[in-house]
């Protein structure tokens, strides 16, 4: 009888234990789609974090400058002095309808419309553009400007977002800055500034020391 006792007590202990030790599995097992990534060292991989913002060189403020301190006015073009990373800033220069001109420190030119609305193919004009996978927005172009005392009374400035249709105007013989309006650009910017009503076509209009375009580029 003793010996049968001690039988079943030790099968007792074995179905127990085995229970214990299956429910401690099942209890340490994850879910279905929880189950965490390991490495090959058996440490668990932390979640991917998310992934960056497609622009790399993101910034606000100034885009691209262009310094005319040591030009002589009649130069064909002034290539940009400063940009911001990832920008492609193309030189100023005169279209082919004006005369170029001498004037230290600037780029200068004649041959001004004496009439009272733009000529389209009198103008300065320069380019940006954006680097792969950001966008471009420009907010204000800060000139300074000098005309002659029969040169352009008006200037204003356009973009090629909308064709050059709408302009903005360009306060003559100070230093100011001019709102733009270009949101969201993704290829490039040309930017143009027009003289006109001069009373002679020998008066000239300069950009002289720094032009500066502002914006974000994001």
């Amino acid at each position: 009888m003793s010996r049968l006792l001690l039988v079943l007590a030790l099968a007792g202990c074995a179905t127990a234990g085995q229970s214990t030790g299956d429910a401690a599995r099942r209890a340490d097992a994850p879910t279905h789609g929880d189950a965490p990534s390991h490495s090959s060292d058996g440490a668990i991989d932390a979640a991917p974090d998310a992934p960056p913002g497609s622009c790399a060189t993101p910034t606000q403020g100034m885009i691209a400058s262009w310094s005319f301190a040591t030009a002589t006015g009649s130069q064909a073009t002034t290539a940009a002095s400063t940009t911001a990373t990832g920008i492609t800033a193309g030189p100023v220069s005169r279209s082919a309808a004006l005369v170029a001109a001498t004037g230290s420190g600037s780029i200068n030119s004649s041959g001004w419309p004496t009439t009272s609305s733009l000529d389209s193919t009198k103008y300065y004009t320069f380019a940006v553009t954006p680097p792969s996978g950001c966008v471009l927005d420009l907010t204000t172009l800060a000139t300074d400007t000098k005309t002659s005392s029969t040169g352009p009374t008006i200037a204003v400035l356009a973009t090629s977002v909308d064709s050059f249709g709408q302009t903005t105007p360009v306060n003559l013989n100070l230093v100011s800055s001019s709102n733009l309006m270009v949101t969201g650009a993704t290829g490039m910017v040309e930017i143009r500034v027009f003289g006109y009503s001069a009373s002679s076509s020998s008066g000239t209009f300069r950009i002289q020391n720094t032009l500066t375009l502002n914006g974000t580029l994001r």
